[in-house]
């Protein structure tokens, strides 16, 4: 029995009185099986533990982001059904809240075909958008919340830029700048979007003239959970925002310095994009 291995256990009566002796021997093979199956066992079982986190986790981030997208657009047919119930208002401004009112409620039944498409295992497909018209809606829906915050918003990218996306997650993406950008600036200011072109890459740049951002919090701004010292907000929406951009094979990162202003970049490459040589056109919205 060289190699073997044996445990032993005596069962004793209420005297202390022998009654028997078990005795086990395990080979050293069965020995070696018998502990590796424990290891996995136990290995298993940390992995089953460490899912279950994970998935709670991931509940409640999804509801968190949930919330987070809605706000924009409950908020836009909240005040424009407010506007018109509380106020007697022109036949032009009554046209304009009504356009808010419905590219808010298209936004929002966007938003809830995502999350069917999560549920079933899948994404929204990718279609040719012209890029000035992706951006220039972003600026639309937030038009009221410029005005308000006196922010001029300028979309500045030739017409002939042409790319298939997503077109609503990149619609948001679009939404998440201008309306960082938005709060900010709480005594006025500017935001301008305009867009490159290299031999390999289309770059979409997203600067305004606000308070900037501060060093302490740049490197970690795209991490779930942080954000500028934004009043509202979870600080999901640039986590996500460069997670779409990955999703379509690029890149986003930010460049400022407290107190000039943030300029926020986006890398699409060139071989997803048709373009074509057309003088830019340069569209504001807000106070000027």
């Amino acid at each position: 029995m060289e190699g073997d291995f044996a445990n032993a256990a005596e069962r004793r009566d209420a005297d202390g009185g022998l009654l028997f002796t078990a005795v086990v021997v395990l080979k050293a093979t069965d020995r070696r099986r018998y502990e590796r199956q424990l290891v996995d066992s136990r290995s298993e079982l940390r992995k089953g533990l460490a899912t279950e986190r994970e998935t709670a986790e991931l509940r409640e981030q999804f509801i968190a982001v949930l919330g987070h997208d809605l706000r924009n657009p409950l908020a836009a047919i909240y005040g424009g059904a407010e506007i018109m119930v509380d106020s007697e208002i022109a036949p032009p401004q009554l046209k304009r809240l009504a356009g808010n009112i419905y590219r808010a409620s298209r936004r929002i039944q966007e938003l809830l075909q995502d999350l069917v498409n999560v549920g079933r295992g899948k994404t929204e497909g990718a279609e040719m958008c012209r890029l000035s018209e992706v951006a220039a809606a972003a600026r639309d829906s937030l038009a009221p919340a410029a005005d308000a915050q006196s922010v001029r918003v300028t979309v500045d990218i030739q017409d002939s830029i042409e790319l298939p996306l997503e077109r609503a997650r990149v619609e948001r993406v679009f939404i998440n700048l201008i309306d960082n950008a938005i709060e900010a600036m709480e005594q006025g200011g500017a935001v301008r979007i305009s867009a490159s072109l290299t031999p390999e890459n289309v770059t979409i740049e997203v600067a305004d003239n606000g308070p900037g951002i501060s060093p302490d919090i740049r490197d970690h701004l795209f991490q779930p959970f942080v954000s500028a010292g934004k009043k509202n907000g979870l600080g999901l929406g640039l986590a996500l925002s460069r997670q779409t951009v990955l999703d379509h094979g690029g890149d986003m990162w930010v460049e400022s310095a407290a107190g000039r202003g943030a300029r926020f970049f986006i890398r699409l490459p060139l071989s997803r994009a048709v373009a074509h040589t057309e003088p830019a056109a340069a569209s504001p919205v807000g106070s000027l």
